[in-house]
């Protein structure tokens, strides 16, 4: 070792002035460097960083973004009709109603979609009513799993008044009943009566004349009598009693053209249900207009005995009103 600083300290001397001097001043750097190296820790306290909260923040948008891809998921299956039992008690939140022109905000308070809403709105407004709590359920947009929950909730209220059974009320309305004089009925046109028309000359109550002249509105005109019977609420045995009383003009039916009319005029019609309003409109697009109005037939979109109703209704000439 010491032979070793001789040589170096011989080498060092053999130097001139100016590399001596550079040496000596690289020495004392370096050794400042080092002792500032080893100083440098206790001046400077090493702050952790903590990253828990963002951590946290990272998980919790994930879980909100997690939650509302499957909240839209949910949703994509209830407004096609296929949620399952356990979805569809998560989802629906049911209260005691009648859905009969049930509010849509109050549609939607129970969990229903937007879609299915309109469904049941486009329902009732072509003239669709619950009569019992099966005809909700044949509703395509509802699931079976949807019904059963709302099931227990739904309360028809019923249009009629429930007679008594009591064998002395029973004897009283029909003691009643003899003593009422035969009604003098008025022929009418059932096309071109009002309300106060219905009600004067054919006795109608003034919410039944009013569910006609809807009905007859909804359809465009009734091209027969038997038609009557479609009105809701109305009496099969009072439309026997009055087929003397009725006629029916079916020149000036309101018709729908099939190569002119617009998805929601066509759809507008009690007969046509959304499905086939797309088909026709769909159909006319793809294979050109139609020649006659048997082409719904012939393209496969109806069946013939739905045809043969809608016949008096339909067009494919002249202006589409």
């Amino acid at each position: 070792m010491l032979k070793v600083l001789k040589q170096l300290l011989k080498a060092f001397f053999t130097l001139n002035k100016g590399e001596q001097r550079a040496i000596i001043i690289l020495l004392v750097l370096t050794v400042l460097v080092t002792i500032f190296n080893l100083l440098l820790p206790r001046f400077i306290t090493t702050q952790v960083s903590d990253h828990t909260q963002f951590e946290a923040s990272v998980r919790s948008f994930r879980n909100e973004q997690q939650s509302i891809f499957d909240s839209i998921q949910i949703d994509r299956l209830q407004s096609r009709g296929e949620l399952d039992l356990a979805l569809a008690q998560q989802k629906l939140k049911p209260f005691k109603f009648d859905p009969n022109n049930l509010p849509e905000e109050l549609w939607k308070q129970m969990g229903l979609t937007e879609r299915q809403i309109k469904v049941i709105k486009n329902y009732e407004y072509k003239g669709g009513s619950f009569r019992t709590p099966k005809d909700l359920e044949r509703m395509y947009c509802i699931s079976e799993a949807e019904f059963q929950v709302l099931k227990p909730y739904i309360n028809i209220k019923s249009p009629f008044k429930t007679m008594s059974d009591n064998p002395i009320e029973i004897k009283k309305r029909k003691y009643n009943q003899k003593k009422k004089k035969v009604p003098n009925y008025q022929i009418v046109d059932l096309n071109a009566a009002d309300t106060a028309e219905l009600s004067r000359s054919l006795y109608f109550p003034e919410w039944l004349a009013k569910r006609v002249i809807k009905y007859r509105d909804l359809l465009g005109g009734f091209s027969e009598f038997s038609q009557l019977n479609e009105v809701y609420g109305i009496d099969s045995n009072r439309v026997k009693k009055l087929r003397n009383y009725i006629i029916v003009d079916p020149t000036n039916l309101e018709k729908i053209n099939l190569n002119t009319g617009e998805f929601k005029r066509i759809l507008k019609h009690p007969y046509i249900s959304y499905d086939i309003t797309k088909e026709i409109v769909n159909s006319r697009k793809k294979e050109g207009e139609y020649k006659s109005t048997e082409e719904l037939v012939d393209r496969e979109i109806i069946s013939e005995s739905l045809y043969i109703k809608l016949k008096p209704y339909l067009t494919v000439k002249g202006i589409d009103n």
